[in-house]
């Protein structure tokens, strides 16, 4: 039975008085939603519910029933905050409990526990040098974020203190992860032998997973059937057809790189289809000029390569921030008339289950991370690290000369968290990327509704200087938020239309 007006008025005051809720309001074309920040719940509502939240997050609570009560009179007034009193007390949505600290600030004693038992992968760097001059590459001069390139190469000492820091931190796992990354890393295919032999040897009880990053421009039947047979995992990096790889990846002469790409792709897919070994990748960069047809026209291609196995996924990504040279601005500027999400999502809801490659590698770990988040009973007072990887645990780039960065992405003066000699430096990744971190964060990211959702990682929040800088993470928050946004509203829009079409979801390793 409801109850009096001033009841309902009395526990929204308490809800949405002194301090909104962090919460998103979602309208598709046929329902209307609550994402609830705390509990990082999704839950449908009327949209008489929908209105009066909406009324609710921008004006004061009193002025806000008025105005409902203007539009729609005072019984639906009682009958749309009885069902959101109902969810506060039910669902423990809309509450307002501040995120005060991350979840690792309080378990560092196991973090620790875990950075000595449980690291999962290294990432070698085994040149600084490459066959192409790719015009985007963030190794060339005009990033100023990352180094250049150069001849500076891990020596085998290295690489094989490297793989032995692996063994020696990752006791408690049955798997690891081994990759190999430059530059070009098959300019030294047999150190990349070599190493792969060490870790074999060290590694007498556990699985090993080898991957590498190339441009397949020195892929030969030899190299090819030794990455398959080896079971790698091979992201190989080609831009689309012709036209469009070979106007921003080529050689230091100028040249196109797309034969070659192509010939090496080639050589993996057919050494792929007759052991069924290994495993194949496509990473894609999307360049200037942004356009649907050339979506579309890219996407054409991959399908017509009857050679390339169908499961191979395709991995598209626009250029990073500032990489793209003068030289081609004019058409980086240029209005895009379709956003490659946007188009990814339109063939994607047609069907699910026949979406191409190309769709896929831009749905389907988005969307998993939506159906695996963690759902909460009520809200709580401590959040992750956004779209953080636990320092050390996940990725570990292995620098030429020993040192271990985050990942490759991290600008190139950022803090080391330790070296191969010396192991991990603990005292580095609790201080800066824990401690500094978390302190420099809080108060902002603790009255984002985006929080749980968040990706925003360590990459964007060091500048070239290698300095934790604020202010360039938060210059790259409101995208991120209109992303979540946009995700979210497509994520619901699809629940909607097909239910139960997204459950293989489920088992989608987002890592």
């Amino acid at each position: 039975m409801m109850r009096e007006k001033k009841f309902y008025l009395d526990r929204l005051q308490q809800a949405f008085g002194k301090e909104k809720p962090l919460a998103r309001m979602l309208r598709t074309s046929s329902g209307y939603y609550v994402y609830d920040t705390g509990t990082n719940k999704i839950l449908e509502c009327r949209k008489e519910v929908y209105d009066l939240i909406q009324e609710l997050f921008v004006k004061d609570v009193n002025k806000a029933a008025a105005d409902f009560i203007s539009r729609w009179g005072e019984n639906e007034f009682l009958a749309a905050a009885d069902e959101i009193v109902e969810a506060m007390d039910t669902e423990k949505i809309l509450v307002v409990k501040k995120a005060t600290k991350s979840g690792l600030s309080d378990h560092f004693k196991d973090f620790k526990k875990m950075l000595t038992s449980s690291v999962k992968a290294i990432n070698l760097e085994v040149t600084q040098d490459c066959t192409l001059r790719c015009a985007y590459c963030i190794y060339q001069d005009h990033f100023k974020e990352k180094r250049n390139y150069s001849q500076k190469v891990m020596g085998l000492d290295v690489g094989k203190k490297a793989i032995e820091l692996l063994k020696a931190h990752s006791s408690a796992l049955d798997t690891v992860s081994i990759g190999f990354y430059g530059g070009e890393p098959l300019m030294r295919f047999p150190f990349i032998k070599d190493c792969v032999e060490y870790a074999k040897k060290l590694f007498t009880g556990e699985k090993i997973g080898f991957n590498i990053t190339t441009n397949a421009t020195l892929i030969t039947d030899e190299v090819a059937e030794y990455l398959i047979k080896e079971g790698f995992f091979v992201m190989v990096s080609l831009d689309g057809p012709k036209a469009f790889h070979d106007k921003f990846r080529k050689d230091a002469k100028g040249h196109g790189s797309f034969d070659k790409t192509l010939n090496g792709l080639r050589l993996l897919s057919e050494k792929y289809r007759e052991t069924k070994k290994g495993t194949i990748a496509l990473n894609l960069v999307y360049t200037p000029p942004f356009s649907e047809h050339k979506l579309d026209t890219t996407n054409n291609y991959f399908k017509e390569l009857k050679w390339l196995p169908k499961e191979v996924p395709i991995l598209t990504h626009y250029p990073v921030n500032n990489s793209i040279p003068a030289a081609f601005a004019a058409e980086a500027d240029l209005k895009e008339d379709k956003y490659l999400f946007d188009w990814a999502v339109d063939k994607y809801k047609v069907d699910p289950d026949k979406s191409d490659s190309m769709v896929k590698g831009q749905i389907e770990e988005r969307f998993a991370k939506f159906m695996q988040r963690p759902v909460l009973t009520e809200p709580v007072d401590s959040y992750f690290l956004n779209g953080c990887c636990i320092p050390g645990l996940r990725k570990n780039y292995i620098t030429t000369n020993g040192d271990i960065q985050l990942c490759e992405k991290m600008p190139g003066n950022c803090p080391a968290v330790g070296n191969v000699n010396t192991g991990f430096d603990f005292e580095t990744i609790k201080n800066i990327y824990i401690d500094e971190y978390v302190e420099k964060s809080i108060d902002t990211c603790s009255r984002c509704w985006g929080l749980r959702l968040c990706d925003v990682c360590y990459v964007y929040a060091f500048n070239e200087r290698g300095e934790l800088d604020m202010k360039k993470k938060s210059g790259h928050c409101q995208t991120v938020l209109n992303n979540v946004e946009k995700c979210l509203l497509y994520f619901v829009t699809l629940m909607e239309e097909n239910p139960g079409k997204l459950d293989y979801l489920y088992q989608f390793d987002i890592k």
